[in-house]
């Protein structure tokens, strides 16, 4: 079971209640503006994104999973740690809903996947790909001890979208 813990947030495997809270968040084009080319997950990607994660769990134990406020249990983004294409690492991330932006939830929900990441598997790194454009997220890593490392291309990190562009940022465990 894939579960992460803050004060205020709960990160967990996904539920078949969750779609569509999941979808509504993907819909939201000030949300989506720097990830999937600005455009809302089509029906079938919806259905590959909750495959990918049981996959994940299956194979990996881990998930870009729900993120939920612990006080009301209301869905407000996901997030979570992945394997990063290819390349051996593994990956934090998070998206929130646009009405919890502004709130920290970024920041500790980042913390706790890097924890996860650095401490309970006691892996040499974190790290996390950006949108090259997405200052917001950046200062997020940033806030988080990780620092710039290059630029790549999707196809270079073997990620499952080769077209991408993005910004890596890596923290290295102490």
């Amino acid at each position: 079971m894939f579960r992460l813990e803050t004060e205020r947030l709960l990160i967990r495997e996904w539920e078949p209640a969750d779609r569509p809270a999941f979808t509504a968040i993907t819909y939201n084009a000030e949300v989506m503006h720097y990830l999937h080319a600005g455009q809302p997950y089509t029906e079938a990607e919806v259905d590959e994104f909750f495959a990918r994660q049981a996959r994940q769990i299956a194979e990996h134990g881990m998930c870009m999973g729900a993120i939920c406020e612990k006080a009301t249990g209301r869905l407000v983004g996901f997030g979570g740690t992945q394997p990063l294409g290819t390349t051996g690492d593994l990956e934090i991330g998070w998206i929130l809903s646009r009405e919890n932006w502004g709130h920290g939830y970024a920041t500790e929900a980042g913390a706790a996947a890097m924890h996860h990441i650095l401490e309970t598997l006691g892996r040499p790194r974190a790290v996390a790909i950006i949108d090259p454009d997405n200052t917001p997220s950046k200062r997020v890593a940033e806030r988080l001890g990780m620092t710039y490392e290059a630029r790549y291309t999707g196809e270079q990190l073997g990620h499952r979208h080769p077209h991408i562009v993005v910004d890596l940022f890596a923290r290295l465990r102490d």
